[in-house]
């Protein structure tokens, strides 16, 4: 066989020797986000107040009981707050009407500033700042943008990373957000299915 065939069988056989590759990898990553997510702890979010950025009016968590919540941590100065937050928008903008909701609370800020940004920016979902520091402390925030989600019966659920194949009870990337398999995730855990 001349080098000229070989090379264009080997090109043929190409397909044939990646597809199996990578049905097997997105098995194996299925099968290693399941395991982890099992592995993670179940834990009851913390009840907390604050108060909206642009009012004195008190929200608490638990006023959210029943429903799926996207709790984000973040700061008018923090770039990759400002880059995730539309993409919440987005989700709050699809879900809403199922039980979902967002609750975008403002740490390691100014009040005029988180408020100056909200004005900005007009965001639908409940835009809060933590005045006592209760929502830090509860989720012992150390870093921002992080963002957790809470179930509609109070349990942190572990946030799966199609990227690196991990579950976290908490996520400060702000690419997940804007991936396709994290509306696929949401759309199952906030309709209720597997």
């Amino acid at each position: 066989m001349s080098m000229a065939s070989e090379k264009r069988m080997s090109r043929l056989n190409l397909p044939y020797l990646i597809l199996p590759a990578v049905f097997t990898a997105l098995l194996l990553f299925g099968l290693s986000v399941a395991a982890q997510t099992e592995d993670l702890p179940k834990i009851k979010a913390p009840d907390f107040e604050v108060r909206h950025v642009d009012s004195d009016q008190k929200l608490r968590l638990s006023d959210y009981a029943g429903q799926v919540v996207l709790l984000n941590f973040w700061a008018s100065w923090c770039y990759p707050c400002l880059v995730e937050m539309p993409e919440f928008q987005k989700i709050y903008d699809k879900f809403k009407d199922k039980g979902f909701s967002v609750l975008a609370v403002a740490v390691f800020d100014q009040l005029t500033d988180a408020r100056a940004f909200q004005d900005k920016q007009q965001f639908t979902y409940p835009v809060l700042f933590d005045h006592e520091e209760q929502a830090k402390n509860a989720f012992q925030v150390e870093v921002v943008p992080q963002t957790f989600l809470v179930g509609r019966d109070g349990i942190l659920v572990p946030i799966p990373d199609s990227k690196t194949g991990e579950s976290k009870l908490w996520i400060n990337d702000v690419t997940v957000w804007s991936q396709p398999e994290t509306y696929d995730f949401l759309t199952r855990l906030i309709e209720g299915s597997p």
